[in-house]
Order: C-alpha cells, then structure tokens, then sequence
C-alpha cells in the first residue's frame, strides 16, 4: 500500500491513474493537431505543460507503484534499453528546436520536429510493448 499523509493508496489504483495521466498528456495535443489541420497556428504553449504535466506525472506514478507492487528491481534487457534510447531521443529532438527558436532567434515550424519526436517516443513505446508480449509469450511456455 502507498501511504500519503492520513490516505492509504492501492498501488494497482495509482499505477492505473499514473497510466490515465500519461494518455491524457499525450492526448493534450489532439486539439492543437485539429487546429494545425485546419490552417490555425495556436500557441505551443497552451499545450506543453498539459502534455509535461500528464505524460511525466503519469510516468512517476506508475514508477511509484510499481516500485510497491514489485519489490524486486526490473530485469534489463536489449528491449528496455531500445526503447528507452528511442524514447530519449525522441525528446531530444526537441533541443535544437529550442536552441533555433530562442538562442538562435530563427523562425521554426514545431510540425518539422514533431514527426521525430513522435517516431522516437511511439516507437520506443512499441518496442517496450513488444517486450511485453514476448515476456507474457515466454511465460506462458513455462506454464
């Protein structure tokens, strides 16, 4: 059980609004991607801390409860360390776009780096779920 303060939290509740938070951060930019769609240029910024918000708090619930569910550290393995590279960079592509836009001063389109950060971080994410599937698949062979 976690405990906060006088609460005491199902760690299997935390884990599933740690999984919540992080689609609902994701899912933030579906307006911004309509609105892009259409012709409109809304504000980066109406979106990013909703999307930082859900996807980085999510990611630290479900580390927390996992961390209580499991109380042996997680195997490493060749798909861990994938899809967490391709995660990475998937949000390192944001680097340049920050240095360009306020170091550098030039004018650039988020749609010019959004595919890389979206093949990084969607990518790395199959790659973990494919882990996943090969790991219930091994088990059950076992059974």
């Amino acid at each position: 059980m976690l405990k906060a303060g006088n609460l005491t939290l199902n760690p299997t509740g935390v884990y599933r609004l740690g999984t919540l938070l992080v689609w609902l951060g994701v899912l933030a930019w579906a307006p911004f991607i309509f609105l892009r769609l259409i012709g409109e240029k809304p504000p980066f910024w109406w979106f990013l801390p909703f999307h930082l918000l859900g996807v980085l708090g999510g990611a630290r619930l479900r580390r927390l409860a996992r961390l209580v569910m499991d109380s042996q550290p997680e195997k490493k393995s060749l798909y861990r360390l994938v899809g967490h590279g391709m995660i990475f960079f998937g949000v390192l592509i944001w680097v340049p776009y920050f240095y360009l836009k306020y170091v550098a001063l030039q004018p650039v389109e988020v749609m010019n780096f959004l595919p890389f950060h979206l093949a990084g971080a969607l990518g790395g994410l199959a790659v973990l779920g494919l882990e996943l599937l090969v790991r219930s698949a091994q088990n059950s062979s076992h059974n």
